[in-house]
């Protein structure tokens, strides 16, 4: 009875110490990011339109209209009340109807550890070029799939801008947006394959 205790006993501690190895392995991460960048994509609706497209429909629109005053020229010359709306003039299609605009962050990171990679939380993290300090953290969390040895991109857009706030400060607004702003990727939180998670402990 007692062996069956004692066999019971070393089941349950194994069985403990797996779970807590599946849940928090020990370590970093075991992901490097090897290079970052972010891009700010500006699209304008409007030209990006069809433009043999617009033109056809403008001249149909043109027929349509005429055909309509030729009708009720007709009706009226025969004393009949008009009853087709000629509409208006189709207006040729210009100006700036709002523009589009996105963030694009992306970091090129390796799965340096012995297990795939199903999922990373990372965070691209911007400081003040002089004083240091931060001035936004963009949050974001990538499905991917990385092999042991492998690297992956991770793009992700967003409406906001570094800052988070869209301004510039006035006296940097000279300044190209590496002169403005050290940068920096943080790996937060790395899911594996087998269902084991790595959380970071800082904030």
């Amino acid at each position: 009875m007692r062996l069956l205790y004692s066999m019971f006993m070393l089941f349950w501690v194994a069985a403990g110490a797996s779970a807590q190895t599946l849940s928090n392995p020990p370590g970093g991460p075991e992901v490097t990011v090897i290079q970052k960048k972010w891009s700010m994509d500006v699209r304008n609706p409007a030209l990006e339109k069809d433009p043999i497209k617009a033109m056809k429909d403008r001249e149909e629109e043109e027929r349509k209209r005429k055909a309509a005053e030729s009708m009720n020229d007709k009706r009226t010359q025969q004393g009949m009340p008009a009853v087709v709306n000629p509409g208006r003039a189709p207006a040729p299609a210009t100006g700036d109807r709002g523009l589009s605009v996105t963030y694009v962050y992306e970091a090129k990171v390796r799965n340096t550890g012995p297990k795939p990679i199903r999922t990373i939380i990372w965070e691209y993290v911007f400081f003040d070029s002089d004083t240091k300090k931060e001035v936004g953290r963009q949050r974001f969390e990538s499905d991917v799939s990385i092999s042991p040895g492998k690297t992956r991109n991770l793009v992700m857009r967003s409406p906001s801008s570094p800052t988070g706030t869209g301004t510039i400060d006035a006296t940097k607004a000279g300044k190209k947006s590496g002169e403005q702003y050290t940068e920096q990727v943080v790996i937060k939180s790395v899911r594996y394959a087998d269902g084991s998670v790595w959380q970071s402990t800082t904030n």
